[in-house]
């Protein structure tokens, strides 16, 4: 398959979930991902997205948020770039699950879900923007065990 890049610059309008939603699938045709792998793709974007949309800016101006999707054979790197408030995704709390949903505190399923569904995530803030880079294998584990034991 080689190499494949796609990158989108959004405005902080939820409106722009659409083209988030059309990047994904361009992508998960490119890379011939499952459509569960494509599934948590989606939900790992909109979850960040909608996040920074809702609670990243404390003004009503306009601003940026950049997404790279990069994939080889294997894993799909993710990068989204936004001038938002601090937020640090990977030191936030893990909601519990276990505690009836009565008695739930709102908010950080988003969250749990997108650490759920990938393998590695780095923050950091640079020049005033947040920056999250994701990584996610995206071969189907039973084609790496045929394609070892065909060897």
């Amino acid at each position: 398959m080689g190499k494949v890049k796609l990158s989108i610059k959004l405005k902080n309008q939820l409106a722009d979930l659409e083209k988030i939603k059309k990047a994904v699938s361009t992508m998960a045709t490119a890379i011939h991902c499952t459509q569960r792998k494509f599934q948590e793709i989606d939900l790992i974007l909109e979850e960040l997205f909608t996040n920074v949309v809702c609670h990243g800016f404390s003004d009503n101006k306009e601003h940026d948020i950049a997404i790279s999707l990069s994939c080889d054979d294997t894993e799909l790197m993710i990068r989204m770039e936004d001038d938002g408030k601090p937020f640090d995704l990977t030191a936030a709390p893990a909601p519990d699950t276990r505690c009836a949903i009565e008695k739930r505190c709102v908010g950080g399923l988003g969250i749990h879900f997108v650490k759920h569904f990938i393998d590695e995530c780095k923050y950091y803030r640079k020049k005033g923007k947040n920056i999250v880079v994701l990584r996610k294998q995206i071969t189907n584990d039973r084609q790496i065990n045929s394609d070892s034991e065909s060897k």
